[in-house]
């Protein structure tokens, strides 16, 4: 099954994903914030990365940035969540080819699975 990466500084978020996922079969990832994020990205090349937008040390578009920049991981689909709706931000993760960006208060985690399900098809 797919390798998923989980890149959130919500420590009970992220297990409540690896929870869901994990569910499902897929195989975890996880880093609590944008630098780490960005090793795990290099290192283990995840067939998925769903990150937070608001993050320490790097945010998610600094590491969304990364990715693109990146030869062999630019092609890397990204779901951006966000706690707050945010215009601007969402223009650049779309300019940046990010699949969804979602504002977490409007998507339980058992609705982010079946989004990235249906991305791996």
């Amino acid at each position: 099954m797919a390798r998923i990466l989980i890149v959130e500084d919500d420590s009970l978020l992220i297990k409540m994903y690896q929870t869901k996922f994990a569910a499902e079969g897929f195989e975890i990832l996880t880093a609590e914030d944008g630098e780490a994020g960005w090793q795990v990205i290099k290192t283990q090349k995840p067939d998925f990365v769903i990150m937070d937008v608001m993050m320490p040390k790097y945010s998610g578009l600094q590491v969304l940035e990364a990715i693109r920049k990146d030869s062999e991981l630019k092609n890397t689909p990204v779901l951006m969540l966000s706690n707050l709706s945010a215009p601007d931000k969402m223009e650049k993760a779309k300019a940046l080819g990010v699949k969804e960006f979602l504002i977490k208060a409007n998507y339980t985690p058992s609705q982010i699975v079946e989004k990235v399900k249906l991305y791996l098809k």
